[in-house]
């Protein structure tokens, strides 16, 4: 996987490298500060930890498909926008803007991912899509009646998200990193929303983060290596 992504041999993998490096850097860096006061390092860092990824798709243009590589990358992109949304304080408008951003990214990653998608090849992967599913109903019905007037947008998120993971993990060549990674972004988001809207989550920064961040690189990186030669 690390191969097919960082070893293309056309002159651009040290700037591959790099980017990937810069990735999980600032990833490790936010975590070190991520319980501190809201800040422009704080916000920066938690931007660039998935905004360093844009270009790694737009960098196989040529040798993969271009259509999904470029939906890859906009995947990336609002991802870094919705974490940038989310990182800023004082402004409840900034929650809802968090979740539309990564609600255009979830339709991008399933734009990528739903062509490649078929029934899930094992038992095991079966049930795992079983329990992605009936743990968002159950989570959604939990949250609902402190959700007030975001109801319509959460259960839009929640239903998007769910098929985002659902497609990872109906993907037989992308298993099972790939539904991995998006088991894990479903988990983190669970999280937040259990965190935000019905009670305390302990340890909820390190979960949060190390879940999405972990379940974002296995996605990239496992759509990478299926969309590159």
């Amino acid at each position: 996987m690390f191969e097919e992504v960082f070893a293309a041999g056309d002159g651009l993998d040290p700037l591959r490298i790099a980017l990937g490096v810069l990735s999980l850097g600032t990833a490790i860096a936010y975590q070190l500060i991520e319980h501190k006061a809201p800040s422009p390092l704080r916000t920066g860092l938690k931007t660039a930890a998935i905004g360093l990824l844009v270009p790694l798709p737009l960098l196989g243009l040529g040798a993969g498909p271009a259509l999904p590589l470029m939906l890859l990358s906009a995947a990336f992109l609002f991802s870094a926008l919705g974490d940038l949304f989310l990182a800023m304080k004082g402004d409840a408008r900034n929650f809802p803007r968090g979740l539309a951003a990564f609600l255009v990214s979830h339709i991008f990653y399933i734009a990528v991912m739903l062509p490649l998608a078929s029934e899930p090849a094992t038992l095991s992967l079966k049930a795992v899509s079983l329990a992605v599913g009936l743990g968002a109903i159950a989570l959604y019905f939990t949250l609902a009646p402190s959700l007030g007037k975001l109801k319509l947008p959460v259960g839009a998120y929640l239903v998007a998200i769910v098929v985002m993971a659902l497609s990872a993990l109906a993907i037989p060549e992308g298993a099972p990193l790939l539904g991995l990674g998006a088991v894990l972004f479903v988990i983190s988001d669970s999280v937040i929303a259990f965190d935000k809207f019905r009670m305390p989550v302990p340890y909820r920064g390190l979960v949060v983060w190390v879940t999405y961040y972990l379940g974002q690189a296995l996605m990239a990186l496992s759509l990478l290596a299926l969309l590159l030669p």
